[in-house]
């Protein structure tokens, strides 16, 4: 006599709860990087195009008067075109010193209130009459890997 068995479908609980666990470490991996993807990214869009559009500004400040700005409301002038709704921006020497505004309701920089990004310009070693790059520093330069000259 042969006794038919039951052919077993479906998953047991033990390889269900395996599989919950292992979802589990993937998300507490995978949830900080998009995180820090996610706040890099509204650096990115708001803050950077400022910078930029203020280091343009300074250096055809430079080129034309062969030195560096030196004062707040020269600055001020420069800084004019840009939307430094997200950041306030310093000048000490050739630095200019970008500090993130995150505080308030609903600002989506708010976890990097007060972080600092350092911009140093660099002239020209012979004729001192160009920037030819920028030098970055602060916190804000190692979170988007822009320590060093760029």
């Amino acid at each position: 006599m042969f006794i038919k068995m039951r052919e077993s479908k479906g998953f047991t609980l033990v390889e269900l709860m395996i599989v919950v666990a292992i979802i589990g470490i993937l998300a507490a991996v995978a949830v900080p990087y998009y995180q820090r993807y996610i706040q890099k990214a509204r650096l990115t869009s708001l803050v950077m195009p400022g910078v930029h559009s203020l280091q343009t500004n300074y250096g055809s400040y430079f080129s034309l008067n062969n030195t560096f700005p030196t004062t707040a409301a020269t600055l001020a002038v420069l800084a004019g075109d840009a939307n430094s709704q997200y950041f306030s921006v310093a000048v000490a020497g050739t630095a200019l010193t970008f500090t993130v505004k995150g505080a308030g309701a609903g600002n989506p920089l708010a976890t990097l209130d007060g972080q600092i990004l350092t911009a140093s310009a660099m002239a020209d070693a012979t004729t001192k009459t160009m920037i030819v790059g920028w030098a970055y520093t602060g916190n804000l330069a190692t979170a988007l890997g822009l320590v060093g000259v760029q």
